[in-house]
């Protein structure tokens, strides 16, 4: 179609002249302004800021709301920039005040102002949604008598520099080319100075004529052709100059899917380059993204997750303290040791970034649902966790926080997971400094949620009410100001023990349900509770908060007096027939755990036997051998375990790393040592050589007494019935504790209903004193520690782990029969040849 240009300059000249007739109408007279200006404000250069409108007479802002690059767009348009680089929201260049103008901007990106876009003048926003843009920097306006472009390079800020000289484009020769004469040019195209002024064609060589050579300029020009110049030239373009400007945008992303995602690449001394992966994190990335004008990064990635760059490689090592405005203000190093399959990436926040709390019977407690990038999404609750609760709850203005929830108990989100595996150390201001894996093979059944606390709250406590002592009674946890109990629905000893642990107590030694203390009142705030045994406290157990129950399912607990004080690297022996035999645990980090038999041989074994006071390891195994289908709720603390023998414990031997490991409980290490029933040790065969050689003794001294005895005197009485003892270990741990001894009558002494037993005249020494009755030892622990016998057993302190007692109510008698459940002494009339490996336990 043939368009005579007549026709189109009449048509322009018309088109100017309507729209100086309409900005003539819709002026202020009072203040000047002219009716939907723009204006940008708080930015850090008149490329960008908060966007405000002049309509009704007054200034105000624009609401966030759907606002996106379209939109911006429209505004660098409106203000004669060039194209828009982001949209900003969430009041990203500070809150503005008076009205909002406009809400729900719906640009299609070609309109000419703002207020032709589809937009609403009502809203329900605050200006914590203030809406605001980046522009790019206008391009230049061609005359015909001089102007100037930069080509060669791809960017606006950067290239060979170009002049529009009597009707052509020509370049500039190198000759005295410095920065004086580069910021001029800078300035010249908008920008606010130079950074470089390279020569010798770095933006590779011009095609058109050399229009100026030898320039000179003192740097405080407007124009370039302002400043002293040849118009001739003993030039080549090898020597063509060029320029790098001072731009805000020194860093950008690439290969990403999005804007806010890609392989960082900054600009240094002139030239694009790539980040070495090697130390870059989290706080690597903020610096990036807020150098860009995002809210925040959402995560750091390594190992070319964008791709690999092909320009060269800028900076390794770098480590920012997260303050830095740019990158390059970082410390970082030049020289560097990586290829490109170790670029770095990240990816940003677009949009303003929120937290709330949403399915709650109150404003504190909730699912948490976070604002990324434009719309709302939930948490998996993968490793969720108090400390991830308090960062939430910090952030969202509240003190404390008292649980973190799991399993969506506060109703299942809709939407994207942003985040899984969310490990906060508790200290950090926002969820999005946490670590945390933003790749998820979550369902919004994990959806996790907190509880939070105000400022004077209680946060969640636990008592024992209506028992026996301070020890034990029904479970009653104090929430929302209430006390309530815990119904007994999966209620084990693995939930008894983080409630006494919570307490401040030991291990428990039991778990009664169905009140076994009395009914309580109130709520029931707990129900199918299942601890694994190692959490803090019960808030931080799987539950479930709707219960089905009645206060005669009420819980309880029965726990120890205190800890036994474990040491780092401690061994022991469970699950075992013995004390000498069982499934090996080492204590770390304030837990027991098991070895995997990755290298485990009779050596380790060894070192552990001896480690526990035993001499050596009669065998070894793991726990395919014992248990097919073993399965524990216990870390697996070590593996590679290499033993030289000769170590005093088995943390001094060689071993993986703590926590690191590829094994299963099927493969945890069991030991049996020596001493173990039905074994002989080297210990017990001395003795028994040396019972032959002492029963050979006692034998000729028999002989001897009898040949005497038959010629003694004839009048010899008959001798006095004998008294025996014998010796049983205490029960204790300790295998070197003393043995108990027993006294055993003989039969004219032993008390007979129908006649008194007449005492003896024979006073009887502390070693033949008979044991001391019950309620003696109850009244006087100190010096009767330990009472032990066939029907009743009090253990010493530290009580074997093993066999830990059940306590007994005051005022309820020991049972009348042993125990079938705790392993009997056997008893040994002989204490003559008797020793602690010869007694069964």
């Amino acid at each position: 179609m043939f368009i005579n240009m007549a026709t189109l300059q009449e048509w322009t000249r018309l088109s100017l002249a309507l729209t100086t007739i309409f900005l003539l109408l819709n002026t202020d007279g009072a203040n000047g302004q002219v009716e939907y200006s723009i204006r940008l404000v708080g930015g850090s250069s008149y490329l960008e800021g908060r966007v405000e409108v002049y309509v009704d007479g007054s200034w105000g802002t624009v609401c966030d709301d759907n606002w996106d690059l379209s939109d911006a767009t429209v505004v660098c348009r409106q203000l004669g920039y060039g194209n828009a680089l982001y949209a900003r929201s969430a009041a990203y260049f500070g809150r503005g005040s008076g009205p909002i103008k406009y809400d729900e901007v719906n640009c299609l990106g070609d309109e000419s102002m703002l207020h032709l876009c589809p937009l609403l003048t009502i809203d329900d926003c605050g200006h914590y949604e203030d809406a605001g843009v980046v522009c790019s920097a206008p391009s230049p306006t061609l005359s015909s008598n001089s102007s100037i472009r930069l080509v060669g390079s791809g960017d606006p800020f950067r290239g060979r520099v170009e002049v529009y000289v009597d009707g052509a484009w020509g370049t500039v020769c190198d000759d005295e080319w410095d920065i004086n004469d580069a910021s001029v040019v800078c300035r010249q195209l908008g920008y606010t100075g130079a950074i470089s002024a390279p020569g010798s064609a770095s933006f590779g060589a011009g095609s058109v004529p050399i229009a100026l050579d030898n320039v000179r300029c003192t740097g405080r020009e407007s124009r370039l052709q302002d400043c002293e110049s040849a118009s001739t030239n003993n030039c080549n373009h090898n020597k063509d100059a060029g320029v790098v400007c001072a731009s805000t945008i020194l860093i950008r992303l690439v290969g990403g899917t999005s804007i806010r995602e890609g392989r960082v690449e900054v600009l240094l001394n002139g030239d694009w380059g790539t980040v070495c992966d090697d130390g870059w994190g989290l706080t690597d990335a903020k610096v990036v993204c807020r150098q860009l004008g995002f809210a925040g990064a959402l995560s750091a990635h390594s190992l070319a997750h964008f791709g690999q760059g092909t320009v060269p490689i800028a900076m390794d090592d770098v480590q920012c303290t997260g303050s830095e405005s740019r990158l390059t203000d970082c410390s970082f190093q030049t020289s560097h040791n990586c290829d490109h399959h170790e670029d770095a990436g990240v990816i940003c926040i677009e949009a303003g970034f929120a937290i709330r709390l949403v399915g709650g019977s109150s404003e504190t407690q909730g699912r948490v649902e976070v604002y990324l990038n434009g719309i709302w999404g939930t948490i998996c609750d993968d490793g969720w966790g108090l400390d991830d609760a308090r960062v939430v709850c910090r952030q969202l203005g509240y003190s404390n926080a008292i649980r973190a929830v799991s399993s969506a108990r506060f109703g299942q989100g809709s939407g994207d997971i942003f985040f899984n595996d969310v490990a906060c150390t508790g200290s950090e201001t926002s969820l999005l400094d946490c670590v945390k894996s933003t790749v998820n093979n979550c369902g919004h059944g994990e959806d996790a949620g907190v509880i939070c606390g105000t400022s004077g709250s209680d946060t969640s406590t636990i008592r024992l009410a209506d028992g026996y002592s301070a020890l034990d009674g029904r479970v009653e946890v104090y929430i929302g100001g209430l006390w309530g109990t815990v119904c007994d629905d999966d209620w084990d000893l693995a939930d008894a023990t983080v409630v006494c642990r919570q307490l401040g107590y030991g291990d428990a030694l039991t778990a009664p349900g169905e009140a076994f203390y009395g009914p309580g009142t109130g709520s029931i705030v707990f129900d199918e509770v299942n601890c694994r045994g190692t959490e803090l406290t019960i808030q931080d157990c799987a539950y479930s908060t709707i219960d089905n129950c009645q206060h005669g399912e009420d819980a309880s607990v029965s726990c120890s007096s205190s800890f036994a004080a474990y040491e780092f690297g401690k061994v022991r022996l469970v699950e075992g027939n013995s004390k000498y035999d069982g499934y090996v645990e080492i204590y770390y980090k304030q837990q027991w755990g098991t070895i995997c038999n990755d290298q485990w041989d009779k050596t380790d074994a060894d070192v552990v036997c001896k480690e526990l006071g035993h001499e050596f390891a009669i065998s070894t195994s793991d726990a395919s051998e014992y248990d097919t289908g073993r399965s524990s709720t216990k870390p697996i603390w070590l593996d590679d375990v290499f033993c030289g023998g000769s170590e005093t414990r088995l943390v001094y031997c060689n071993h993986g790393q703590w926590d690191s490991n590829y094994c299963s409980h099927g493969e945890d290490v069991w030991v049996k040592c020596n001493g173990a029933p039905g074994l002989v040790s080297g210990t017990t065969i001395g003795l028994v050589c040396g019972l032959v050689g002492s029963c050979i003794l006692l034998c000729v001294c028999c002989i001897l007494c009898c040949c005497k005895s038959k010629k003694g005197p004839a009048n010899s009485t008959t001798a006095a019935p004998s008294t025996t003892y014998s010796q049983v270990p205490t029960g204790g741990s300790d295998p070197g504790a003393p043995p108990v001894v027993h006294y055993h009558p003989p039969q004219q002494y032993i008390h007979q209903p129908s006649q008194p037993m007449q005492p003896s005249a024979h006073q009887l020494s502390d070693a033949e004193a008979p044991p001391p009755t019950y309620e003696l030892v109850i009244s006087q622990p100190t010096k009767f520690p330990l009472v032990t016998g066939a029907v009743f057993e009090i253990p010493q302190q530290p009580s074997d782990p093993a066999y830990p007692p059940a306590p007994l109510p005051p005022g309820q008698n020991p049972p009348s029969a042993p125990n079938p459940a705790v392993p009997q002494p056997q008893v040994i009339s002989n204490p003559m040849y008797l020793d602690a490996d010869d007694v069964i336990t």
